[in-house]
C-alpha cells in the first residue's frame, strides 16, 4: 500500500483496467451537444422584422412627403417640379438605405438551467 492509501499496480494491469474505467466514467457522465442551439430575436411591437422596417421607413418618408408637397405647391415651373420629384426620390432611396444599414446593438443575458440527470 502506498502512503496516500492507493494501491500500486503494474503497467499491464493499468493498460487492461484503464479502458474499462474510461468506459464506466463515460457511461455515467452525460454530455449534451449545445452547438446546435439557436437563439432568435423578434421585434416586440411587430409580428416580423419586415413590418418593423416598413414602419420605420414610413415614419421617415411621411415627413419627406409633407416637405415635397409644400415645395411643389410653391413651384409652378414644370421643369422645377420634375427636378424636385427626382431629388425627393433620391432622398427616399437614401432613407431606405439608412434604415437597412443602421446597426442595432442588443444586449442580453442567457441563463441555462440544465439538469442532465433528468433526461
Amino acid at each position: 500500500m502506498m502512503p496516500e492509501g492507493l494501491v500500486k499496480i503494474n503497467s499491464d494491469l493499468y493498460s487492461t483496467i484503464l479502458p474499462m474505467v474510461k468506459a464506466q466514467v463515460e457511461s455515467q457522465i452525460k454530455v449534451r451537444d449545445m452547438s446546435a442551439a439557436k437563439i432568435s430575436i423578434q421585434p416586440a411591437t411587430y409580428a416580423t422584422w419586415t413590418e418593423a422596417r416598413t414602419e420605420l421607413i414610413s415614419e421617415q418618408k411621411t415627413k419627406l412627403r409633407a416637405q415635397l408637397e409644400s415645395e411643389l405647391s410653391a413651384t409652378t415651373n414644370e421643369a422645377a417640379i420634375e427636378g424636385l420629384r427626382d431629388e425627393f426620390n433620391k432622398k427616399e432611396r437614401a432613407i431606405e438605405t439608412d434604415v437597412d444599414n443602421t446597426v442595432h446593438t442588443f444586449s442580453a443575458t442567457l441563463e441555462i438551467d440544465y439538469n442532465f440527470l433528468s433526461k
